[in-house]
């Protein structure tokens, strides 16, 4: 079993976290590394950074429990974004169901300029899916979560538009990482021998010098 390094804290670096005090659950500090690190790497790069979050189901029928088939999808998946010009940056984390079936939560980023609403990456996503699983394009699977409504089935905001130079983006920005640090909470989290748990794009050599 992995050892980890856990913070109960209210925020990481200065950015505002989520907590689970109640259920004593804490959040992964290599996971909160990983995307202040790209958050700071897009906010080098582009005046404006749109940031958002979506989930990915396994089909009910496939009985790999293996990376494979998510790491196909993910590189369709970047491969679209990358050629619509939104410089793609990402977090993703499995997790496992006590069904034994993974599931992923995946925090990506792209350049404001380019896009300020989360329709087309979804779509993207679902495109890639369908690619992955040799199904029509246009075939909804359900496997894409938009994260647009909680658990009770309420609506909730996706998507922010972060823009360090204005108070409004610097907010979007805590608002952001608080929705991005979903992602380091360590229960679910039962890493295999082998399996990998966390996936992320690269940082860029010349913006890490610099942050």
């Amino acid at each position: 079993m992995k050892e980890r390094k856990l913070t109960h804290d209210n925020e990481y670096k200065g950015m505002d976290v989520l907590q689970f005090k109640k259920q004593n659950v804490g959040l992964d500090k290599d996971i909160l590394e990983c995307i202040y690190d790209r958050m700071t790497d897009m906010l080098s790069r582009h005046s404006k950074v749109y940031a958002m979050r979506f989930d990915v189901k396994q089909p009910e029928q496939m009985q790999d429990t293996s990376n494979q088939w998510f790491s196909e999808f993910q590189a369709h998946f970047v491969k679209k974004e990358k050629r619509a010009g939104y410089d793609p940056s990402y977090v993703a984390v499995r997790e496992v169901t006590e069904s034994g079936k993974p599931h992923y939560h995946e925090y990506l980023m792209v350049d404001g300029n380019k896009t300020e609403k989360i329709h087309e990456h979804i779509k993207n996503a679902n495109e890639a899916m369908n690619c992955t699983l040799g199904i029509p394009k246009d075939e909804r699977t359900g496997l894409i979560n938009d994260c647009t409504r909680n658990r009770k089935g309420s609506r909730q905001d996706n998507g922010e538009q972060i823009n360090s130079k204005t108070w409004g983006g610097q907010c979007a920005q805590q608002a952001s990482f608080r929705q991005a640090s979903y992602l380091a909470k360590e229960s679910q989290k039962e890493p295999q021998k082998g399996v990998r748990e966390l996936f992320a794009s690269q940082v860029k050599k010349d913006s890490k010098k610099t942050a």
